[in-house]
């Protein structure tokens, strides 16, 4: 007679390693809420497989294909039996078996008693995440309006100092203007009453014109003295006034510097965010796509062999 496969017995068909198995199961102190049934269907599977990988990476140090594997196509089984599954994992997670196992437990209880199928914790988390997320950009709003007033504030700052430095220029020119017209009306009241006093002592005195015209000369000396000083003083208070505008140019420009530089850095921060959160999903999406690919390649190698398994039970 031809042979095809293997022959024997299953651990299932063995009642040797069903009794172990009995036994087992009676030693074992199992958590209380292993009790409660569980409908794979109401649980959103997709929300629970990054779950499973990350606490099968944090028990085992690494990313284990095989174990992610096995855990989804256990619970894929109808029903699920938490009991036999821990059993079944303690090859593998060892001591953390139990830990893994009624975390595992309670996530897909909540996630059942949820509408959406995916557990409270997970949700609770989700929503933390946003409101950090809204946090963080409201304190960036809030950060960004703050600076906008101060650049109003400061732009407002140096109008007003632009309009009291004209209204102070203006009245010193008007202060300047009644000055020399004063100094203008004495200077030829002066030379008035020394032109009047020369004509009527000019007959009598030869030598009264000639004081008289000394004292006409130092007059218009100290006139034009009173004239230089004035235009130094002039000159002066210009130079001042343009050294004062170029350091207010100078300030305005530099705050303009700082303030393009925040922009361009906060425009690079959210790039730079932009561009990870891409790449983040991106990786999520070839993560998620690689785990169902995974899950086929499993359920297919567990057909196949359940198939050969009952090949072989029909040819014995």
């Amino acid at each position: 007679m031809t042979m095809s496969g293997f022959r024997g017995v299953t651990s299932e068909q063995d009642g040797r390693f069903g009794d172990k198995q009995k036994k087992l199961l009676k030693s074992i102190k199992f958590p209380d809420n292993f009790s409660t049934r569980l409908d794979m269907g109401k649980v959103q599977m997709e929300a629970m497989r990054p779950w499973i990988t990350q606490e099968v990476t944090k028990y085992l140090g690494f990313e284990d294909e095989v174990v992610i594997g096995y855990i989804e196509s256990q619970l894929e089984t109808t029903p699920v039996d938490p009991k036999t599954m821990q059993l079944s994992l303690m090859g593998f997670l060892e001591k953390n078996t139990t830990s893994f196992m009624r975390d595992l437990w309670d996530l897909l209880l909540s996630a059942q008693s949820n509408e959406t199928g995916i557990p409270t914790a997970f949700l609770d988390r989700k929503k933390e995440e946003l409101r950090l997320k809204k946090a963080e950009q409201a304190k960036l709003e809030a950060a960004m309006k703050e600076k906008s007033a101060e650049v109003a504030r400061q732009e407002e700052r140096l109008r007003q100092a632009a309009l009291a430095a004209q209204a102070t220029k203006r009245a010193a020119e008007e202060e300047e203007r009644k000055r020399r017209d004063e100094q203008r009306a004495g200077e030829a009241s002066a030379k008035g009453g020394a032109e009047e006093g020369g004509a009527r002592h000019g007959a009598e005195e030869g030598g009264g014109a000639a004081e008289d015209a000394e004292v006409w000369a130092a007059q218009e000396a100290a006139g034009d003295r009173d004239r230089d000083r004035d235009r130094d003083r002039d000159r002066d208070r210009d130079r001042d006034r343009d050294r004062d505008r170029d350091r207010r140019d100078d300030r305005r420009r530099d705050d303009d510097h700082y303030d393009r530089r925040d922009r361009r850095d906060r425009r690079d921060d959210r790039d730079r965010d932009r561009d990870r959160d891409r790449r983040d999903r991106d990786r999520d999406r070839r993560d998620d796509r690689d785990r169902d690919r995974r899950s086929d390649r499993d359920r297919d190698r567990d057909r196949r062999d359940y198939d050969r398994r009952d090949n072989d039970r029909r040819d014995r």
